[in-house]
């Protein structure tokens, strides 16, 4: 993965504050919750968890954080997001940085993109993967 650019970063799915998964608790832990943010895509639904691409032009609804420990924490959301340098290539996802619409304006902030094909998945229409 790229190097570290921003500790900002912006979660859509099951890192999500309100989600029941234990690493939305250990990301919590190590971050900052900034409040909520939109960013520009598509969601889509691959299985328990969603996809998020930078095209089209849904309003995709996400929690934006301030990584405590950006070194310490991206580490285990790369083997996380399935695009740790142990999993073999292609990886579900890639870490990008994409601007992050919030309340007091445009931000840059990592965000995991689906790098896979998506032609079977389904449309999440709303953009919000907690109201899906």
């Amino acid at each position: 993965m790229s190097a570290i650019q921003t500790p900002l970063l912006f979660v859509y799915g099951t890192l999500r504050r309100g989600s029941d998964h234990p690493n939305a608790t250990r990301l919590a832990r190590e971050s900052e919750w900034l409040g909520m943010g939109t960013l520009t895509g598509t969601l889509y639904r691959v299985s328990w968890y969603p996809a998020l691409v930078l095209e089209g032009s849904d309003s995709i609804t996400g929690d934006l954080l301030r990584l405590t420990d950006p070194a310490a924490s991206l580490p285990w959301l790369d083997i996380f997001e399935s695009c740790g340098p142990d999993d073999p290539p292609p990886h579900d996802y890639r870490r990008e940085i994409a601007p992050v619409m919030t309340a007091g304006g445009a931000v840059s902030a990592m965000v995991y993109v689906w790098n896979l094909p998506r032609d079977a998945l389904e449309r999440i229409p709303g953009g919000d993967w907690l109201s899906a």
